[in-house]
């Protein structure tokens, strides 16, 4: 994302990590979150006592189609409610209100802040609430798992830090897994529009990492989604939190350098990966929770901190900057998956795809000056794409085994990474040009024959910039790699009383792929003319004949030689798909 780095953090708050610890034992470090305790039961009228001190409490149902939003009767508990239990004293009833995310034919509450409770106790719950369960989540208390591992020193840094990966805010891959298998394999679209939600937990929360460690069980688990619903999360101090798995390990912010930046999304791409926070308008939305709820509840809502607030218009700028966006526009949201459409601003609010009061009157009414702010820091901050130039292999190298790859790359702000790929694919990713942007590549996952190397830099900004270059794979044995032609194809010009003929050449590697930089050697048979040409990029190039006399019927043109730097001419693989040659010879008819 765009100069994450210069975010600002705006509070100083002691114990913000309270519950995410380093154990120093050497040169690395073992990174530990208290384990995530759950007791998950059919809701009941009788209090519930589940043996470990409640940190929050959720109640999820299935609803018909088309209800999810229902209410029951009405008045102050429309959705029902539910009374917590300290220390032998109940408190008051609190009513039930909506989660920040849903999934369709099911309502879920909001995570309700239980503060340590030994018991809750639940009632009023709509008529059309079936199969309501209630999840009572302690993410602060269990048992101490390492979740990673770090070098030593980082402990301040990651305290600093201003946003939070999966790993740092001690994600429990675990649960997004079932019998072996991920629930929710990541799916990745190009962003559209944005998303604002509250997460309707606690406002004043002291250690907003657990309740984003309890937000993700509450989804993952209870809500059946394999995962947590949003792309991001931004907590009142206005550190920015790594949601949705997007398929790889996004770089630790605090412990080794990262801006944020692979968030999200696919690794080396600009492509969003999916979330669940709109129902039936997830693909290509990218959806961002201010932890906290926003409501008018005289009881609970809550304006959100102004930290938060310019850390998420510092967060929106970015990912509109990144993904060519206009904050103030009016689009057509169309769903990539189910084609549906729908008018929506680029950064909206959840109530505006659907009957919710997500993300709270109170954060919906700042959205206005939300998207001028963003429209401001976009034109404040226009900077150029990054420059990046291949360094190593040199173009044209024949190579083999473990290569390193090598490239430069510059940016008037900063470049955030250098994606290395071989056709296409990601080989490695470097997120420190401290001493060079260098990957290792293992060329014998690749076929013998010629390939295309690219180096892509990133800035800060999500601006992107590649170079490429073309190498040789010779892993056989010291056997040079070989060419041969893949087709021939003539055609025959007229010019006044006299005619041309015209060979396209198709030169190919063993594998079929094209060869560019083969120098193509051969004669005509009606004249005796020697002639050649040079392949380009797609492996082809052209060669003519001197102007021949009507009275000549046609010419042959006959290839005595390929010559490469890196490639050895075998004849005997010549081909000719369409067969109008040997793929050594083709002869060339007047007009035909």
């Amino acid at each position: 994302m765009r100069r994450l780095l210069r975010f600002s953090v705006h509070v100083a708050v002691a114990g913000v990590l309270a519950s995410l610890a380093l154990v120093w034992g050497g040169p690395a470090v073992a990174r530990t979150v208290p384990q995530t305790l759950a007791d998950s039961r059919p809701v009941q009228s009788a209090p519930v006592e589940v043996g470990f001190a409640v940190d929050h409490l959720g109640v999820v149902w299935k609803t018909p189609a088309g209800q999810e939003h229902a209410e029951g009767a009405g008045g102050p508990e429309p959705h029902g409610a539910v009374r917590l239990r300290t220390d032998g004293v109940w408190g008051e009833w609190i009513p039930l209100i909506e989660d920040g995310v849903r999934g369709e034919g099911q309502w879920a509450s909001g995570l309700v802040p239980a503060g340590d409770a030994q018991a809750y106790q639940v009632r009023g719950l709509p008529e059309g609430a079936v199969a309501a369960r209630a999840t009572a989540i302690n993410t602060t208390d269990g048992p101490r798992e390492t979740v990673g591992r770090t070098p030593g020193g980082t402990a301040q840094a990651l305290n600093s830090s201003q946003c939070r990966s999966r790993a740092d805010w001690g994600a429990d891959e675990s649960l997004r897994h079932e019998a072996g298998k991920e629930v929710w394999p990541a799916e990745f679209q190009d962003a559209q529009v944005m998303t604002v939600h509250h997460s309707a937990t606690a406002n004043n929360d002291q250690d907003p990492a657990a309740t984003v460690r309890a937000i993700y069980r509450y989804h993952a688990v209870d809500q059946g989604f394999g995962d947590i619903g949003y792309q991001y999360l931004v907590d009142e101090f206005g550190i920015v939190y790594e949601g949705r798995w997007s398929g790889t390990t996004s770089t630790s912010c605090g412990t080794a350098g990262g801006t944020g930046a692979d968030f999200a999304h696919r690794d080396g791409t600009d492509r969003i990966v999916t979330g669940a926070h709109v129902a039936g308008w997830n693909s290509g939305n990218i959806g961002v929770a201010l932890i906290g709820e926003f409501t008018a509840h005289r009881r609970f809502g809550a304006d959100p901190k102004p930290a938060a607030v310019s850390s998420l218009e510092d967060l929106l700028a970015e990912l509109a900057g990144r993904h060519g966006m206009d904050p103030l526009a009016e689009v057509t949201y169309l769903n990539p998956v189910s084609g549906a459409r729908r008018e929506v601003g680029t950064i909206g609010g959840h109530r505006d795809y659907e009957a919710t009061e997500c993300p709270g009157e109170r954060l919906y009414a700042q959205l206005p000056t939300i998207r001028l702010h963003v429209a401001d820091r976009m034109a404040a901050s226009a900077d150029d794409p990054p420059g990046v130039a291949l360094t190593g292999p040199a173009d044209g190298a024949v190579v083999s085994g473990t290569v390193p790859v090598t490239a430069e790359a510059t940016d008037d702000v900063a470049v955030a990474r250098v994606a290395f790929a071989v056709d296409g694919a990601t080989v490695g990713t470097d997120t420190d040009g401290t001493d060079g942007w260098s990957a290792s590549w293992d060329s014998t996952t690749v076929a013998d024959g010629t390939h295309t190397l690219s180096a892509t830099a990133t800035d800060t900004a999500g601006q992107t910039s590649t170079d490429l270059s073309g190498v040789t794979v010779a892993n056989d044995g010291g056997t040079s790699p070989s060419m041969h032609v893949g087709d021939l194809d003539g055609t025959a010009q007229a010019q006044k009383n006299q005619w041309r003929a015209t060979v396209r050449a198709t030169v190919v590697d063993a594998t079929g792929r094209p060869v560019p930089g083969a120098e193509v050697e051969g004669t005509w048979g009606a004249t005796g003319a020697a002639a050649s040409c040079t392949t380009t990029a797609d492996g082809t190039c052209a060669v003519s004949s001197p102007l021949l006399p009507r009275t000549t019927v046609s010419a042959s043109f006959t290839v005595s030689a390929l010559t490469h730097p890196a490639l050895a001419y075998r004849a005997a693989g010549n081909t000719d798909p369409d067969g109008d040659s040997d793929g050594t010879s083709i002869t060339v008819t007047r007009g035909g």
